[in-house]
């Protein structure tokens, strides 16, 4: 036996358009299929040269300002160019939200921990400098976590992302630095441009006894 209702025309629309919605909602990808493999290439470049403009980006800010000392998201836009945005990790002093308005279209470079080796040297031994900073990330680092919109990034080790040789961390300073005199090595996650509307990215580690968490409530719009 089939049970009809005789909706009045304005409800019965107000069903269909609602019965629309939800169809659409219910296929719609979810936000943790925008993980970029990470051996693939982003705007042409690997993605151990966006861990290095990441770094680059950071060391633009004086300690005080910097985006990881941000306990807020108001450093969130500060310095951002180009098609590839970074989210900042936090010092580990405490667990960190922020909220952050994010271009549409933009894709997303999320650090998630990571190791940096510096010399003052004309000619550093970025060979040596290298083996350190895989070593300080080996034995210090543990327990990586990483959220998006709730659903857990599996298989993080994958995304580690070494930069092998030296390179300069001053190209976005005022004057730029030039000389190729850091190296470093972390765990990095690249996403591709979200949904317009609200997503969480939550990430977290441990370095020795440091929690490092940090989460953002972004607005892609």
């Amino acid at each position: 036996m089939r049970l009809s209702l005789n909706l009045p025309p304005r409800l019965a629309a107000v069903c269909f358009s609602l019965g629309i919605a939800l169809s659409a909602a219910a296929t719609e990808p979810p936000a943790s299929s925008a993980i970029v493999d990470p051996e693939d290439l982003v705007l042409g470049l690997p993605q151990a040269e966006w861990s290095q403009a990441y770094l680059q980006w950071i060391a633009a800010f004086p300690r005080d300002s910097s985006p990881i000392a941000d306990v807020s998201g108001a450093s969130c836009a500060a310095r951002q160019q180009g098609d590839v945005w970074f989210l900042a990790t936090s010092d580990g002093t405490a667990p960190v939200v922020r909220a952050c308005a994010v271009p549409a279209g933009k894709a997303l470079f999320v650090p998630i921990v990571s190791t940096m080796e510096r010399s003052g040297n004309k000619e550093p031994d970025c060979g040596s400098m290298a083996r350190i900073a895989a070593e300080h990330l080996m034995q210090h680092v543990s327990q990586l976590v990483m959220t998006i919109d709730g659903m857990p990034v599996d298989n993080l080790a994958r995304h580690r992302q070494a930069s092998g040789g030296c390179f300069p961390l001053g190209l976005r300073q005022t004057p730029r630095l030039t000389a190729a005199t850091a190296v470093a090595d972390g765990f990095y996650v690249m996403l591709a441009p979200l949904a317009p509307g609200l997503h969480t990215i939550a990430v977290g580690a441990k370095f020795d006894s440091a929690t490092l968490s940090t989460t953002y409530r972004l607005d892609v719009r």
